[in-house]
This record gives structure tokens, C-alpha cells and sequence, in this order.
């Protein structure tokens, strides 16, 4: 009986203090207690480093540990296997004003091969984006398109917020306005090319961009046929506007460009400058998931070194023999066409031609007008291989009414990574 009263008065006493254990528990549901977590602490560390890591914004990019910023090494691989028909003078892009005319001693050289891998590029990407903070990137790319396989710089530029400073493709370079070409040449009339550059772009609503930029003018394409004193200079830069309008199924630019051309005779030679400027409208437009179509029409004067058909033909003006400046006009047309036979099939076609109202006073021999067009067949194994075989054609036309064709076959294998 002394045993059963004990027991009675035991259980009376832990019933207010249980009481007060759940008093206390109501009053702060996290601290005292010990709660078995749903998942393993360890498990959740692990996948708080992951998504650290990974940024879905910037595929491919790791954190620089200690810092604000991302970093991303991409670039491809490109082997090419050419068969040239006609002894064309450029091993490894096919050029208009490379291809040889009537009354030049390489016409009717026969054909050859060529196999190189100099395309392939590397590029360094970083970025910096954030609450509160001025978003940057740096973005340098390089390839090996030299005559000896030498490194050389394509890109090398930062973007701060709305401004693009140093090397990269001019303002009125719009690359979207060209089908896919194997060719490193690829669109002979494309507008533009890469230059060094400050330049403002902004996005003043859902479909309308507008870019303004100064840039240095990297080639004056001044002739000098009478050997007159003297070189060409900027004093100048090349000052470009571009409006970017886009739809759901589509894209068109327009755009142009002033620059002053200027010949600088020194203390014995002849002074003088002209102008140059340009206009381009370029676009493209999709038809569905599988086709689109492309298109590039630029025209102007003083500006035909800014085709790349005519790059480094001092096709801009020439210096007479009273050492005045006589700008050419200048003009170029490419349209494109991308159809999409199967998800990992496609075949390309582009057609590119380009012309100059050049002075008798020009080289006999230097380009005058021409074309080339490309057709291809495109097939990627995944996404980051492919292979592909392409058709080119061209013909040229140069000052001295000289005139010449020719086609090769192209094939690659293209990494990307």
C-alpha cells in the first residue's frame, strides 16, 4: 500500500511539469527542441555548393571564387578539306578578287587541295550581374587564320552596362542577316568587320534597339596609282548609328555611317579629304520552325573598303594625278536561305554581289564587280559536333574589264565546346 502511494504521488508530479515543457514549446517552436530534419544536413549542404555553381543565365560558367564574377572558356574546332577546280589564289577562303582573269598569267591554273584546321578559336568570358551592381563582361577570342598559324586577336572588348568599348564587330557588322556558311569568306557582300570602338546601345522598348558608336576606321582604302608623296590618315573617327526592330518572327536593321578620308602630303605631296558615308538595311525573317531567309543591301561612297569583297583592295578613293581625292561609289546586295530538312539536317544558300564605279585610274587588274554563292548541307551528330560538305561558285569582273570563275568543294568537322 506504501508502494501504490508513492507511485500515485510520482505521477502527480510529472503532470504539471509536463505542462509547463508544452507551455514553454508554444512559446518558441525552434529553440530547445530537437527535431529530426526531413533530409540530411550534409545532402543540403551539397546541393547549396551546386547551385552556387551553376548559373542557368551563363551555361558552361564557374564562379571566380573570392569575387563577384563568372568565367566561361569556349570556342570550336574546325577542320576544313577544300578542292579548288580553278586554281583560285586564296588556299583558304574563297574571295572574289582572288579568283583568276583573263590576261593574268595564274588564269586556267588547274586545281588543287588544301587541308587546314586554322579557323579553330578560343575565347575567355566573363561576366559580372547582380542587385545593385553595373553589369560587366569581358569577352576576348582569338583564332589562328594567319599565314603561319599564329595566334591572332579577333575580340577583345568589355561591356558596362549600355556601353561596348574596344575590339569587335563594327556597329553595321549585323551578322544575322547572312545564312550559315562554311567558308571563313563567307558573305563576299556583308557590310563591316571588326574595328576598335566606344559604343552606346540601349533598348527603348520590347522591339526597338538603338546603338551610336565611335570607331576607328582600320583600313583608308586610299589608291595611289601615281606614287604621289604622302599617306593616308585619320584625324576623325568613323561615327555610325544603327536601329534594330524586331517582331516574333523576324529582325530588321537599318543603318549608316560618315567618316572623313583624308590624304596627308607632308611638306612635298598633296593634301585633301573627302567624305565618306553609307547606308545598309539588312534583316531576317523565319518562316516557320525550319526555313528562314536573309538579306544585306548596302550602298554609299568613299565606303567600298567596308565590303568585304573589296577589304583590302583600296577600293575607298583614289589619288589623282593633281592629288585630289576621287571617291567611287559603291554597292552590295546578299540574300540567304536556311531550310531545316530533319532536327539535326539543314542546308544553306547564300548569294553575295558586289560592285564598284571605279575610275580609269584604278589598277587594271583590281576588282571591279562580282559574285559568289554557297550551298550547303549541314548535319550535326549532337550539339556540339557536326560535319558538312559545301558548293562554291564565283566570278569577278575587274577594272580592265578582264573577267574570270571559279568553284570549289568544301567539307569540315566543327567541335564546339
Amino acid at each position: 500500500m506504501r508502494n501504490f502511494s508513492l507511485l500515485i504521488l510520482l505521477l502527480g508530479l510529472q503532470i504539471p511539469l509536463g505542462m509547463y515543457a508544452q507551455e514553454e514549446t508554444s512559446k518558441d517552436s525552434v529553440k530547445g527542441q530537437l527535431v529530426t530534419p526531413n533530409k540530411d544536413l550534409k545532402e543540403q549542404l551539397i546541393k547549396t555548393a551546386k547551385e552556387r555553381l551553376i548559373d542557368p543565365s551563363f551555361s558552361g560558367s564557374w564562379p571566380m571564387f573570392g569575387t563577384d564574377f563568372r568565367m566561361k572558356i569556349g570556342g570550336y574546332l574546325k577542320a576544313d578539306f577544300i578542292y579548288d577546280f580553278d586554281g583560285t589564289l586564296d588556299k583558304n577562303q574563297f574571295l572574289m578578287s582572288t579568283i583568276p582573269v583573263e590576261g593574268q598569267p595564274e588564269y586556267d591554273n588547274e586545281g588543287y587541295i588544301s587541308f587546314f584546321a586554322k579557323e579553330t578559336r578560343v575565347n575567355i568570358d566573363v561576366r559580372r550581374s547582380g542587385e545593385n551592381q553595373l553589369p560587366l563582361e569581358l569577352f576576348i577570342e582569338g583564332d589562328f587564320y594567319t599565314a603561319g598559324n599564329q595566334f591572332r586577336l579577333r575580340h577583345a572588348y568589355i561591356t558596362a552596362g549600355d556601353f561596348i568599348i574596344g575590339q569587335t564587330w563594327t556597329t553595321l557588322s549585323l551578322l544575322e542577316s547572312m545564312a550559315f556558311m562554311m567558308d571563313f569568306a563567307a558573305g563576299d557582300a556583308l557590310f563591316g568587320g571588326r574595328s576598335t570602338q566606344i559604343r552606346y546601345q540601349k533598348q527603348l522598348n520590347d522591339k526597338l534597339k538603338l546603338a551610336i558608336a565611335l570607331e576607328n576606321l582600320a583600313t583608308l582604302g586610299i589608291e595611289n596609282p601615281n606614287d604621289l608623296a604622302g599617306q593616308a590618315s585619320q584625324q576623325l573617327p568613323l561615327l555610325a548609328i544603327r536601329l534594330d526592330y524586331r517582331w516574333k518572327s523576324g529582325v530588321m536593321f537599318l543603318g549608316s555611317s560618315v567618316a572623313q578620308l583624308r590624304w596627308d602630303g607632308g611638306s612635298t605631296g598633296p593634301k585633301d579629304q573627302t567624305l565618306q558615308y553609307d547606308f545598309v538595311i539588312a534583316g531576317r525573317q523565319y518562316i516557320g520552325d525550319n526555313n528562314y531567309f536573309t538579306y544585306n543591301l548596302s550602298y554609299g561612297e568613299a565606303y567600298g573598303n567596308n565590303i568585304i569583297a573589296f577589304s583590302s583592295s583600296n577600293s575607298n578613293a583614289v589619288l589623282n594625278a593633281e592629288g585630289k581625292l576621287d571617291p567611287m561609289q559603291a554597292g552590295a546586295i546578299m540574300a540567304g536561305f536556311m531550310h531545316r530538312w530533319h532536327p539535326k539536317l539543314e542546308s544553306n544558300f547564300n548569294y553575295a554581289y558586289g560592285w564598284l564605279d571605279a575610275p580609269d585610274s584604278r589598277a587594271p587588274f583590281a576588282l571591279k564587280r562580282g559574285g559568289v554563292g554557297h550551298l550547303n548541307l549541314i548535319y550535326k551528330l549532337d550539339k556540339n559536333f557536326s560535319i558538312g560538305a559545301e558548293y562554291m561558285w564565283g566570278a569577278q569582273r575587274t577594272n580592265n574589264n578582264a573577267f574570270g570563275d571559279a568553284s570549289r568543294i568544301q567539307t569540315m568537322a566543327k567541335f564546339d565546346f
